[in-house]
């Protein structure tokens, strides 16, 4: 497929970096939900957290898409502003942090709508991306893709191809590319990056793969898919930077995959920006002109 970068071997590859922005209580499937309208109730560290990030990016000249919930933007507006104001792209993930595959589309669209009400209300750019919450896109909703579509965006970044807790979807193509909707529509899909390590497909560059993986590893994952021409994306949260943040009650597994090296995200990400070069989607792809995109083939 061609990639609107134009890379060739005289050029660094720039890379996607994606930050889901949401606060310390948004893991998904927790033992006891807490209600929505209870979010307000509680310690608010998003603010903080994203603005450390931004500066940590500053410092880096990276820039990067922000995946915000809409109920972020609700009650963070200035924050949504400033992310604007540093040059990253905002995107939408959703209103309420529910897993896609949980909700009817009648359901998807009004949380996305409300999530759109909100962002478009402090971002001066038309939100052209969405993502799910724990990468929930499956092939049993697939159905997703056009409510998007009806709601006037133009990207999907929700695909996890291999399998995952959340859903997965396997055997989907690992590259970015156009993709044919249930309704014969296209939209453009940037799936989860994966890696070939020993012979497996693996995913190294993202939330707590990225946190216990060592950075030599992550290193020369980027560095295998920079070799073919193609960007790797890592994705974070804010929350991944913050050590001190609250404890949840979950599993030994979750807590593990939740918490472990919190400490070290900041490190391990500032050497990562310090080898490689980071970009939005929208940046990257260039979104806000016509392009020409090579329909993908899913399995």
């Amino acid at each position: 497929m061609k990639l609107v970068t134009d890379y060739n071997e005289n050029q660094t590859v720039e890379n996607i970096l994606t930050i889901d922005v949401e606060d310390w209580f948004h893991i998904l499937e927790l033992p006891s939900e807490i209600p929505v309208k209870d979010w307000i109730k509680l310690e608010n560290r998003v603010l903080n957290n994203t603005l450390s990030l931004l500066n940590l990016l500053h410092r880096y000249n990276a820039k990067a898409t922000f995946f915000v919930l809409g109920w972020v933007a609700q009650y963070c507006p200035d924050l949504i502003r400033e992310i604007e104001n540093q040059g990253h792209e905002i995107a939408t993930h959703g209103y309420s942090h529910q897993l896609v595959h949980h909700l009817t589309p009648d359901e998807f669209a009004q949380d996305i709508s409300l999530s759109l009400e909100y962002l478009s209300r402090v971002a001066s750019k038309p939100i052209r991306g969405y993502r799910a919450p724990g990468f929930s896109l499956t092939q049993d909703c697939s159905w997703a893709l056009d409510v998007l579509l009806d709601l006037g965006l133009t990207y999907d970044a929700s695909v996890f191809p291999l399998k995952r807790n959340h859903g997965g979807y396997e055997n989907f193509a690992e590259e970015a590319g156009l993709v044919t909707t249930p309704q014969g529509r296209q939209i453009l899909e940037i799936p989860v990056t994966c890696n070939d390590v020993m012979g497996k497909k693996m995913y190294l560059l993202g939330g707590g793969y990225f946190r216990i993986s060592p950075y030599w590893l992550i290193e020369s994952g980027i560095k295998q898919l920079n070799k073919q021409d193609k960007p790797a994306m890592i994705y974070l949260h804010p929350r991944e930077f913050d050590p001190l943040q609250p404890r949840l009650e979950m599993s030994k597994k979750r807590t593990f995959m939740s918490y472990v090296n919190l400490h070290k995200t900041e490190g391990k990400l500032e050497k990562v920006l310090d080898n490689f070069q980071f970009n939005s989607i929208e940046n990257i792809w260039r979104l806000s002109s016509e392009v020409e995109l090579t329909e993908l083939r899913v399995a």
